[in-house]
């Protein structure tokens, strides 16, 4: 992204009201309406003006009322789910896929506006005194913040935990491509594919997934491309990738999906 980012001087021993690890999309909403309520706030992100990897999907009425609309590259009138072979759930409600590029940019734009500081770095420490915070950087630079938040996602690689903690874990592999067709209203999106009939000449696969169910999750923009993500909800321990991907091959395979050229994995 083309961006002059106001750049944290730690020089001038600036304790900041709130510093915000990591600037994906919950980073930056949180700096920016912290920094709209008049605070002064500190965005810490190794990547600060790299486009988000992944592929959003919102419903149209919450960004509706947020005014993001701009920030939609592709709607879809509504959505469905399948629930099992013979159980399927229309929803009326439009759903949108988002613009990555802008959606970031015009966060980025409200946060330079709102005065929000931003340092290009890794936080690998955070030490907490009585009245403020140091937060260490893989640079050596230090910053001081009355509060710290981190929004650096499912690493948690800040938080300090007084007990065991075990957190269950969304795991998805998603690709967009071209396919030679696909089964799908291109005017629907697939909010979630609980069918499991692909999986009936498979039993270990079969075994797995009925103890651990995956989905799957597709956005179609035309006949011929479409965004395709299986996804495991939640789980203890996270379901490891390559069962991920296994079960995505069998499901494609069995919808007669046959992919030419994949655009983007994540």
């Amino acid at each position: 992204l083309e961006f002059e980012l106001p750049i944290y001087d730690p020089l001038k021993g600036l304790v900041v009201d709130l510093a915000v690890v990591g600037g994906g999309p919950a980073g930056l909403a949180v700096a920016q309406q912290v920094s709209e309520a008049g605070l002064s706030v500190c965005s810490i992100d190794p990547s600060p003006k790299l486009i988000w990897p992944n592929n959003y999907g919102v419903w149209v009425d919450e960004f509706e009322a947020m005014n993001l609309l701009d920030c939609l590259d592709t709607t879809w009138s509504g959505a469905v789910v399948y629930i099992d072979n013979g159980v399927k759930k229309d929803l009326d409600r439009p759903y949108g896929r988002v613009n990555r590029k802008q959606l970031k940019s015009k966060m980025l734009q409200k946060c330079i506006s709102n005065g929000v500081r931003f340092h290009q770095a890794k936080v690998i420490k955070v030490i907490h005194e009585e009245w403020k915070s140091l937060l260490i950087c893989n640079d050596g630079v230090t910053i001081q913040a009355a509060v710290v938040l981190d929004a650096t996602g499912f690493s948690r690689c800040l938080v300090q935990y007084d007990k065991p903690y075990n957190p269950g874990y969304q795991v998805a592999y998603g690709i967009l491509a071209e396919v030679e067709e696909h089964p799908f209203d291109a005017d629907k999106m697939v909010f979630m594919d609980w069918r499991d009939s692909h999986l009936n000449s498979n039993s270990v696969l079969k075994e797995a997934n009925s103890k651990i169910p995956t989905f799957l999750y597709a956005m179609p923009f035309s006949s011929n491309r479409i965004f395709l993500e299986e996804t495991s909800l939640v789980a203890r321990p996270g379901v490891p990738m390559k069962d991920i991907q296994e079960r995505m091959v069998a499901r494609l395979k069995h919808l007669g999906i046959k992919v030419k050229s994949i655009e983007e994995d994540e």
